[in-house]
């Protein structure tokens, strides 16, 4: 798997040398703490400073190696799921995801409609890249404003028209990442699927069941429970059957 540079030092590294080792539950344990930890031991980043964006994705997409080599192909599912929330377009991971859920017995991560489309190419950019999107189609609506303003003439004002049509596709990744801010999405990573229940008791009525590999939005929680939300319907499931996918 994809590593952090020999100076980076803490964890990571620690993660990377179990793995060249052979000791991957060694090394699955490595890049959990660096992960959970929020900063690299040793490494260039203070205690409690936030790894960044890339370095997340980096550790979720080793672990999501690690637990394929493991034989854990839906939790290798779920740690690429969580890679490509860190780093939206890395192709590897997109590739190896895909490899993962033919592995679990899944189907394609997304169609192809129309919706499933707009969805992927929005969500392709991180919140970094949408902001200086959103940021350049301003610029351009501005300068097409002033050109507009102070030259006149047909061109500008068909340059104007594109550039307040462009806007919705400038601000489009802006304004998924903002609706989706406070979204905590988890995944569903026992192969038998999540018994959703009524209430947050083994013994109360099972609603059906959660397929393996769903992605559910959380709502609430008990010890041992989750309410989640599927598919516009709120259930309780044992907490155990679920992965955080925020990383």
């Amino acid at each position: 798997p994809e590593q952090f540079d020999s100076n980076s030092g803490g964890s990571a590294d620690l993660g990377a040398q179990r793995w060249r080792s052979g000791a991957r539950d060694g090394a699955l344990a490595a890049w959990t703490t660096a992960l959970e930890g929020g900063a690299l031991e040793g490494g260039a980043l203070e205690a409690g400073t936030d790894l960044p964006s890339a370095a997340r994705a980096r550790l979720a997409y080793n672990l999501g190696i690690a637990e394929y080599a493991r034989g854990e192909p839906l939790r290798a599912v779920a740690w690429f799921e969580a890679s490509l929330r860190a780093a939206p377009r890395s192709a590897p991971t997109r590739e190896d995801l895909e490899i993962a859920r033919a592995e679990a017995g899944l189907g394609p991560r997304r169609g192809d409609d129309l919706t499933a489309t707009l969805i992927r190419v929005t969500s392709s950019f991180s919140r970094t890249e949408a902001e200086w999107f959103a940021l350049f189609g301003t610029l351009l609506l501005v300068l097409a404003g002033l050109g507009e303003a102070l030259r006149g003439g047909a061109g500008w004002r068909r340059l104007l028209l594109v550039a307040v049509v462009a806007q919705l596709a400038f601000f489009a990744p802006l304004a998924r990442h903002v609706a989706t801010a406070d979204a905590r999405p988890y995944m569903v990573v026992d192969p038998d699927g999540a018994s959703a229940r009524a209430e947050p008791d083994s013994g109360a009525d099972q609603l059906g069941t959660i397929p393996a590999g769903s992605i559910v939005e959380y709502v609430d929680e008990l010890p041992g429970w989750t309410k989640i939300r599927h598919e516009g319907d709120e259930r309780w499931v044992e907490a155990a059957v679920l992965f955080d996918l925020r990383v």
